[in-house]
């Protein structure tokens, strides 16, 4: 039940992360690589905090990474 809600909160996390991206369209590449890693980190540590294993947390922070980017292609990218 556990990394369910961990999942749920890390797309919040990732959603935000969008809404951020969105708003800095003029920055370099560095920090927009910067900004995610940032998020990453937070994901992570959001795993841990539900006492999730670093195993287990390191496992869902990639698949939400993964979720969000195969979304975000598939619905960011489509255009009617």
């Amino acid at each position: 039940m556990n990394m369910y809600i961990v999942f749920l909160l890390q797309m919040i996390l990732w959603s935000l992360f969008s809404l951020i991206e969105w708003r800095s369209t003029h920055d370099h590449f560095i920090f927009k690589a910067l900004l995610f890693v940032m998020f990453m980190y937070v994901a992570f540590l959001l795993a841990l905090r539900f006492r999730l294993t670093k195993k287990r947390a390191c496992w869902t922070t990639l698949l939400t990474i993964a979720v969000y980017f195969v979304c975000r292609q598939l619905f960011w990218d489509y255009r009617l």
